[in-house]
């Protein structure tokens, strides 16, 4: 069961207190009531809410030395004030010194309901930027407070999900920041006290991939010295993050599906059956369903973790983002090296808003911290960021003349490599194959020279 929206009331008229207390309690709010702001102060530091609801003129102390507790103490918690008609201006005085909102009394409820929605509302998502920011300073790599209306619809999805179950399925370009939007689910729901264990699949090897994921028994093969937990136990009353759920091998596919569906694991070596509760959340840059159609991905596995889709735009679909990431990147990294950067050129902005950005904010990340550290200015200049996009001209296939396909194969793939630094996990995103075919294709082509 959904957990209940906290509200306290703090209001000298009791009978009116009862009332809007009924009322609330009936549209599903969980309600605490004070008859006066000493007791309200009490409960304030015993209890967290979600909004104060008080009326401005109560004898003794008034609802303005509340609203001046609460911005004082407690700053996340919105506070609307109900207020006579006569004592509007000094309600329009409470606005200005931290007040959410002020509704005249006497309370009409279906504008109460809507401010007290939008109050909630304003707390979640200072709660989500704070979160962001501890994020961004944990990972130092992602910026999600964003200026974009579609990248902005991600969290109204994610208030739906955060504390369900079900599997999840996160798609977008690499560097567009899976990892933290699964990082976020995890830390907005039910399940923030459990584990978030992440695991890259690309990374491990085809033949330790399941051992990872379901851990061993002592003996099961030659290094198995001891027991040892799978990151599903590990995660168990928490998320489990499958980025490059892609790299699965076929075997692990099978494995992961056969969890995914009796929520129970064999560790190898071991015939004892153990019950999990974790939520899977996997990411992808590539085509799933493309990658089913040509039976390179199980369709049972995809229509398991595609239950509910979450597409992160890559960064050139979020054009308004690109000057502020890039103006804050600037000051983080001005003091981090203790340089005296301080903005960027206007000829500079425009190269950064032009720029296709095929790395995403990972790229923008990493020219603002080059361009930080060679400036010897206060401006950064255009040509401190290299972002030259043609940096070998595209090859005339023309002039070439026939080639054997193999040989014109390697050619693009080391024009493509070269046009994104040597960037290989780019490189084998823009060519629709994993990172492990890039580097047999190349390992391949050293072989037969």
């Amino acid at each position: 069961m959904e957990k209940k929206e906290k509200i306290l009331l703090v209001d000298d008229d009791t009978t009116a207190l009862a009332l809007l207390s009924e009322v609330l309690e009936e549209k599903g709010y969980e309600i605490e009531t004070s008859s006066g702001v000493d007791e309200a102060i009490e409960k304030l530091n015993r209890s967290g809410y979600q909004v104060i609801i008080a009326d401005l003129k109560m004898p003794g102390r008034s609802g303005m030395d509340l609203l001046h507790y609460t911005v004082k103490n407690f700053s996340e918690i919105p506070l609307i004030m109900l207020t006579a008609y006569g004592t509007i201006q000094n309600a329009v005085k409470a606005l200005k010194e931290g007040a959410f909102d002020y509704i005249a009394k006497p309370v009409q409820i279906d504008e109460l309901s809507i401010v007290l929605r939008k109050a909630i509302n304003h707390k979640k998502l200072r709660e989500q930027n704070i979160f962001l920011k501890k994020e961004l300073q944990k990972l130092d790599d992602f910026l999600y407070i964003t200026n974009n209306s579609e990248f902005s619809k991600i969290f109204d999805t994610i208030e739906n999900i955060k504390s369900l179950r079900t599997t999840i399925l996160l798609q977008g370009e690499s560097g567009t920041g899976k990892e933290v939007i699964a990082r976020y689910i995890h830390a907005m729901g039910n399940r923030s006290a459990g584990s978030f264990v992440p695991i890259n699949c690309g990374a491990i090897p085809e033949n330790l991939i399941e051992s990872e994921l379901f851990g061993y028994e002592k003996g099961a093969f030659t290094d198995a010295k001891k027991r040892t937990r799978g990151k599903l136990e590990i995660a168990d009353g928490g998320t489990l993050f499958l980025d490059e759920i892609d790299e699965l091998s076929p075997k692990a596919q099978v494995a992961l599906l056969r969890f995914l569906q009796e929520k129970e694991i064999t560790p190898l070596g071991s015939t004892r059956r153990i019950s999990l509760n974790v939520r899977i959340i996997t990411a992808t840059n590539k085509d799933l369903k493309e990658l089913v159609k040509q039976k390179d991905f199980r369709d049972d596995l995809f229509y398991r973790i595609n239950v509910m889709p979450v597409y992160i735009p890559p960064l050139r679909e979020r054009k308004e983002d690109i000057l502020p990431f890039a103006e804050w990147y600037v000051d983080k990294f001005s003091h981090e090296y203790n340089k005296r950067v301080k903005r960027i050129s206007k000829q500079a902005k425009e190269l950064l808003l032009t720029y296709n950005w095929p790395g995403n904010i990972r790229e923008l990340r990493n020219s603002i911290e080059r361009a930080v550290i060679i400036c010897k200015e206060e401006e950064i200049p255009p040509e401190a960021f290299h972002l030259e996009q043609d940096k070998e001209s595209e090859p005339d296939f023309s002039k070439i003349g026939i080639l054997p396909l193999k040989e014109l194969e390697n050619r693009y793939i080391h024009w493509v490599l070269n046009g994104l630094d040597g960037n290989k996990t780019l490189t084998a995103s823009k060519l629709c194959i994993s990172v492990r075919g890039l580097r047999y294709k190349l390992q391949n082509e050293e072989d037969t020279n």
